[in-house]
């Protein structure tokens, strides 16, 4: 697929509850269908004390959930390979009945934002050790939480600051 995200959208005709269902089936697909508890686990640990506040704000703000399901897919746009899958899962989610629980549409952005704003990084271990011949040696192991690796920082014009990570 060429072109963008935004003239796909535009040629495919889609509506706000496309949008919201692409990203729970995009985000279903990449995370081997990670639950909605697993999400909301991982997100109390490492978002803050203003989780519930922000979940409340995107529930109640039609177009900042919107905005915020089209910044995760723009940016998903932009890995290599991605296009064809998002294309895929637009057209599916079209044909599907939509979720009506706004809580884990919610959830579901707010786990794709989570994921932008860490880069996916699950996890970082620095390790550094001295050779015998005395010089030392350093190892960086970075894990992923899923396979969508480094990604740009999460956009501050999408939802308040976000806690550092």
């Amino acid at each position: 697929m060429n072109g963008s995200l935004t003239s796909m959208l535009t040629e495919r005709a889609v509506d706000p509850d496309t949008v919201h269902q692409s990203v729970l089936y995009y985000l279903g697909e990449r995370l081997d269908d990670l639950s909605a508890d697993d999400m909301r686990r991982t997100l109390e640990q490492a978002w803050g004390a203003e989780l519930d506040d922000d979940l409340r704000r995107l529930a109640s703000d039609p177009t900042l959930l919107e905005n915020s399901a089209l910044f995760f897919l723009a940016s998903a746009w932009d890995e290599p390979g991605e296009q064809d899958r998002i294309v895929e899962i637009v057209e599916d989610a079209k044909a599907k009945l939509p979720v009506i629980e706004v809580g884990m549409i919610v959830l579901g952005v707010m786990y794709g934002l989570y994921l932008l704003r860490t880069g996916g990084v699950k996890r970082t271990e620095r390790t550094t050790i001295r050779r015998p011949d005395g010089s030392f040696e350093e190892t960086l192991t970075v894990e992923y939480a899923d396979p969508h690796g480094p990604a740009s920082v999460l956009a501050k014009t999408i939802t308040r600051s976000l806690p550092p990570v």
